[in-house]
């Protein structure tokens, strides 16, 4: 993001760290189904003369994604029961992290120009907005504090990154029963099942021209293939004044009471087998657009998915019986 207002109001910026910390992470499960075909080539020169080669190709049998934010993350009084936590780096608190420096540290350097004082900034912000993010007795800067001193930063180029993670999630035991639902559908193929953080972080930038152009598609895929990055990368890390001091940790599960517990009242196996329904019928249905599920689609595909657990509602095709998905 390249906001020049957010580079130089520093209640702007808090502004927008407030929402972002309040916007729950979108975790999205990518499942993919591949195989590989070998096709061979003749290249010929005359009629006595053939030069034949393999060509290796991956073919995808399917490839879509679900939206799993109403199985993994609580919103409603995330801050309350504790399943969200925001946490700000403090000076002396002996965190290695980027505090408007090249590289990590766990004192801040300062600034030449003086800092405003950001009271009147925080006094009108609702006490739940803040929690874990403002500056506590005997606890500097706060998130106001780090936004007035990235604002105040004498340095062109600099950047402010925030940060959301999930915690508490085993995704071996999702991937392993889903991959055993889709071998039942006798599917020999090569699986791959992942989970991301679709907006799992967002960098505000400050409007100089070395900023633009590396955020620049064009200027940064120029500089890869030319290797121009040999030269611009060295330069981009001289000159950039980094911070990355504020972030929020969302829990898929935690332990009270000696009990574990979960956000959304399922663990990952009960999440497995509400999903199994889902994933076995767009698996069977050879979806492989990459796209993520509708609501709608998961609707249909759950109860054709169901159906079809005793009986395939899409017609069999022979070479599905002896399985499907092998390497040729």
């Amino acid at each position: 993001m390249m906001d020049p207002v957010l580079s130089e109001d520093a209640s702007a910026l808090h502004a927008l760290i407030v929402r972002q910390a309040r916007t729950p992470p979108r975790p999205v499960l990518t499942i993919r189904g591949t195989h590989q075909e070998t096709h061979e080539e003749s290249d010929s020169y005359d009629n006595n003369h053939h030069n034949k080669r393999t060509r290796n190709e991956t073919v995808f049998d399917f490839y879509f994604k679900i939206n799993l934010s109403n199985y993994m993350v609580r919103d409603s009084d995330a801050d309350r029961d504790g399943w969200r936590v925001c946490s700000v780096v403090r000076d002396g608190d002996g965190q290695e992290a980027y505090r408007g420096g090249r590289c990590r540290s766990d004192t801040w350097a300062g600034h030449t120009r003086r800092s405003r004082s950001h009271a009147a900034h925080v006094e009108g912000a609702s006490e739940g907005e803040l929690v874990g993010l403002v500056a506590e007795d005997g606890e500097e800067p706060g998130l106001m504090g780090w936004c007035d001193r990235f604002c105040l930063d004498p340095g062109p180029v600099k950047s402010f990154r925030f940060t959301r993670s999930i915690v508490g999630f085993d995704v071996a035991t999702l991937r392993s029963l889903l991959s055993s639902h889709l071998r039942n559908l006798n599917y020999q193929g090569n699986i791959d099942i992942s989970i991301a953080v679709a907006n799992k972080d967002l960098t505000v930038y400050s409007p100089h021209w070395i900023n633009q152009l590396r955020n620049n598609s064009f200027a940064y895929w120029a500089c890869i293939i030319l290797q121009l990055w040999i030269v611009t990368w060295p330069i981009i890390w001289f000159l950039e004044h980094r911070y990355d001091v504020v972030r929020t940790v969302w829990y898929f599960s935690g332990v009270r009471e000696s009990q574990t517990i979960y956000a959304c009242h399922r663990d990952e196996a009960a999440i497995a087998k509400e999903l199994a329904p889902i994933v076995t019928q767009a698996a069977w249905e050879r979806r492989i657009n990459g796209e993520v599920l509708s609501s709608q689609e998961m609707d249909l595909l759950r109860q054709l998915g169901t159906e079809g657990s005793e009986r395939r509602v899409v017609m069999m095709s022979w070479d599905r019986i002896g399985g499907w998905g092998r390497d040729s």
